[in-house]
């Protein structure tokens, strides 16, 4: 068993923003509701696994306690989520499937209340989700990538770092990064959130990838 601490970056720059192409898909309430009842049979499943609970299946992620875990040689190891957020396995808004990652409260019970699930740790957010949180983080996340670019899995890291190297997602442990393959359609990338200030890094589709980038109006490349 081990702990880490999950880090999301926020960085004000100060280049001029460029556009993105627009994506042919929409993202719909309607896989929202697809996927909110695995979503939420996932998140019933994590709530009975422990820090010592075995798994088999490298790169396998989960929720344990609230942290962010992923399997690595029979055991998970732990990631703390940034202060305030969950780890949650969340219904995707693009196409069939879910995601289990450390997101805003906000986000996730936005989520599950479109899907039409009870999601009873959580309450509908006051918030709104925004465009112009999009416009101020969408910088943070694109110099994000451009260092993730720069990696390898011989890159020293600290601790609980995370990262996307060489298209993966990666974890810091004991110095060195772990990597572990995105599901087919996924891409490792850092996004602006649209909740509040900051980036969140992980697997997404290349769909809300890109209309995340085309909305804040930078360009991704």
């Amino acid at each position: 068993m081990s702990f880490l601490n999950f880090k999301f970056v926020a960085v004000a720059l100060t280049y001029a923003l460029l556009s993105s192409a627009a994506v042919a898909n929409k993202r719909s309430v309607q896989w929202l509701q697809h996927n909110g009842p695995a979503a939420k049979a996932l998140n019933d499943q994590y709530q009975s696994l422990t820090a010592t609970t075995s798994c088999s299946n490298d790169g396998e992620t989960a929720c344990i306690q609230n942290q962010f875990a992923t399997c690595y040689e029979g055991r998970y190891v732990l990631a703390a989520c940034h202060s305030g957020w969950s780890c949650a396995a969340i219904p995707n808004e693009w196409d069939e499937g879910t995601t289990t990652t450390c997101d805003t409260n906000d986000n996730i019970s936005w989520r599950f209340s479109q899907a039409g699930v009870s999601e009873y740790k959580r309450s509908f957010p006051d918030a709104k989700r925004s465009l112009q949180w999009l416009q101020q983080n969408g910088p943070a996340a694109k110099q994000l990538n451009d260092q993730y670019a720069t990696l390898t899995t011989g890159s020293s890291c600290n601790d609980g770092d995370v990262a996307c190297v060489g298209g993966q997602f990666a974890t810091c442990y004991e110095g060195r990064y772990l990597t572990w393959s995105c599901g087919d359609n996924l891409t490792c990338a850092a996004i602006p959130n649209e909740w509040s200030e900051g980036t969140t890094t992980l697997c997404d589709t290349s769909d809300d990838i890109s209309w995340r980038f085309s909305q804040a109006g930078v360009s991704e490349n």
